[in-house]
């Protein structure tokens, strides 16, 4: 097959994009334990981990803080133990994304 009758790899029709990323050696031997450990591909890895970072990023600003407190708020009840509930809870909720 001549190489002007060889189809483009890439058309218009195609919506995914490509990423090339240099890593440390402690990174690339990092991917290569997740690999290894999970049998997931290097692509799925990083696919993965840019999920779980705009998850934990922009989940905040969906609902904020309010959202999160609203629960514990009310006319009655010490104001200063209701805040002391949310930070606990935002802090728990924190913690856990981070495991």
């Amino acid at each position: 097959m001549s190489h002007a009758a060889r189809k483009p790899y890439y058309n218009d029709r195609m919506t995914e994009q490509f990423l090339s990323l240099r890593l440390s050696a402690d990174d690339a031997a990092l991917m290569a334990q997740l690999h290894a450990q999970t049998g997931l591909s290097k692509s799925d890895i990083v696919k993965r981990a840019l999920r779980q970072l705009a998850d934990a990023q922009l989940a905040p600003a969906a609902g904020g803080l309010f959202a999160l407190g609203q629960s514990s708020f009310g006319r009655q009840g010490d104001a200063t133990r209701q805040s002391a509930k949310v930070k606990r809870i935002v802090r728990d909720r924190l913690q856990a994304r981070q495991r």
